[in-house]
């Protein structure tokens, strides 16, 4: 006749606690002493309680699975505190990661100021030395050299004329590559004056100009004005 195991349990549990004789007999069944667990627990308040005896027999029962058992709770534990330590492990790995990004950035910050700040010396460098060179050119009405034109480009030379070049020129070096609207408007309208064609011409005082001089202040002028006009 079939009997409900936890049943079954309970009674063979309760029939060891009788006497040394039932408790004998279960320990040779079950492999192990079943009597001997104490059948009070902690009640809310601290105080020790009975225990029902449903509560007395699913103690016994998890008691005597951790002793059959006992080698499968210890790897559990050592699995999961395994897993706990890899978990720290890579915590702190990502951690430091993180910190040594965060450094990274810093430093990359650090030097991209730093080269920052050597673009605009070295535009602010030029546009001092273009503009010294027209004052000393302008001074007296004396007449130009053609090889001594200062010309807007980040080379200085003639030969380096195109639009890129000539409008880099003037959105960096007059500013230091900060310009505001109004500060480059005031450059381009002095600029424009310089530029045109019919002044240089004057400045060069009739000399002998190639057309590739000419032709490179006129391109000159031209990214100027164009610059201009779109401010106004």
């Amino acid at each position: 006749q079939y009997q409900d195991p936890e049943i079954a349990f309970r009674e063979s549990l309760f029939d060891a606690m009788a006497d040394d004789e039932g408790a004998q007999f279960w320990e040779g069944v079950y492999g192990q002493p079943i009597h001997t667990y104490p059948d009070v627990k902690k009640g809310p308040d601290g105080e020790l309680e009975r225990m029902t005896d449903e509560e007395y027999t699913a103690f016994v029962r998890a008691k005597m699975y951790e002793k059959t058992h006992q080698h499968l709770i210890e790897e559990k534990a050592r699995r999961d505190a395994a897993k706990k330590e890899r978990e720290k492990l890579a915590k702190e790995a990502a951690r430091e990661e993180k910190e040594a990004q965060k450094f990274r950035r810093k430093v990359e910050e650090s030097l991209k100021r730093g080269e920052e700040r050597k673009t605009r010396k070295a535009w602010t460098e030029r546009w001092d030395a273009y503009t010294q060179k027209w004052e000393t050119l302008g001074k007296g009405g004396i007449k130009v050299a053609i090889a001594s034109i200062p010309w807007p480009v980040e080379s200085g030379k003639r030969a380096d004329v195109d639009l890129k070049e000539v409008e880099k020129f003037f959105l960096y070096a007059p500013t230091a590559g900060q310009p505001t609207e109004a500060q480059l408007g005031k450059v381009l309208k002095t600029e424009r004056v310089r530029w045109h064609p019919d002044k240089i011409q004057q400045k060069l005082g009739g000399q002998d100009v190639s057309e590739e001089v000419m032709q490179a202040v006129t391109a000159v002028f031209q990214v100027i004005d164009r610059m201009w006009g779109e401010l106004r």
